[in-house]
């Protein structure tokens, strides 16, 4: 603890939620009809992961699970201030749900001897919000979710969570090690230092970890993903009335008339 924590932020690269569609087919994304960007919930864990390495001291290590290019995202945390990047990619994590994927990000964690695990509070491109709660079980670690701020306590081992909740907010206490989620919107991320990105660009390489390494080959992937998904769609647009007025009162009139 003397040294500062260990605190890996987990990231994900997701298609652009904005040019996103869905195969009527199959009910998947097409996720080759947009570009691939990293999850936006994400840019507030990487900003509370560097704001909690500037409190405590530590490292920050970002993880990412995903095909090759997914180092791209890496790239973007590092190219922010995170100190290097794991990059968890094999053709076993092929088709893997929330489950299989929070046990290898839980695996990955336990690895690098994480004190905090931060992440967005869901993906874009699921919307489950499973992952982080899914790190913590696995693990058998404390977890903080729906996080809009962090103070750090030290010298108790303990992390304290502002949390948002119906009606407003709470202070939770939560051991080390702990999975944190936050909230999206939680804080304004920092952009990349010039250096820091043509570094990130040009320079860094992220350790590369497999299903074996992780020890994990046979618990990973299509087959070992419960959930089923029974039908997807994409709604239609609709078109709606559209009136122009020329000045305040005749639109005054207009929204007595609705009222």
């Amino acid at each position: 603890m003397n040294d500062g924590w260990n605190i890996v932020v987990c990231v994900k690269q997701v298609p652009d939620a904005d040019d996103v569609t869905i195969d009527p087919d199959t009910g998947t994304l097409n996720r080759s009809d947009a570009p691939a960007v990293l999850n936006r919930p994400d840019q507030n864990a990487v900003e509370s992961a560097l704001a909690l390495r500037e409190a405590v001291g530590g490292t920050v290590t970002a993880i990412t699970m995903g095909p090759p290019p997914a180092k791209a995202v890496l790239q973007t945390a590092v190219g922010a201030g995170a100190d290097g990047g794991v990059l968890l990619t094999d053709r076993a994590f092929g088709g893997s749900d929330t489950w299989p994927t929070s046990l290898a990000l839980a695996r990955a964690a336990d690895e690098l001897d994480a004190d905090v695990v931060i992440c967005g509070e869901e993906s874009t491109d699921s919307s489950t919000g499973q992952v982080p709660p899914g790190i913590a079980a696995h693990n058998e670690w404390s977890q903080l979710t729906y996080v809009e701020e962090l103070e750090p306590r030290p010298d108790e081992g303990v992390l304290v969570g502002k949390r948002d909740v119906e009606g407003g907010y709470e202070r939770v206490a939560a051991k080390l090690p702990v999975v944190v989620a936050m909230e999206f919107g939680a804080n304004r991320p920092r952009p990349a230092g010039l250096h820091r990105k043509i570094f990130a660009e040009t320079e860094f390489e992220p350790v590369e970890w497999n299903a074996s390494d992780l020890g994990i080959e046979d618990r990973v992937g299509l087959a070992n993903s419960p959930t089923k998904v029974g039908g997807m769609d994409t709604a239609s647009p609709v078109e709606r009335e559209r009136e122009r007025v020329d000045d305040v009162d005749e639109l005054y009139e207009h929204i007595m008339e609705v009222l």
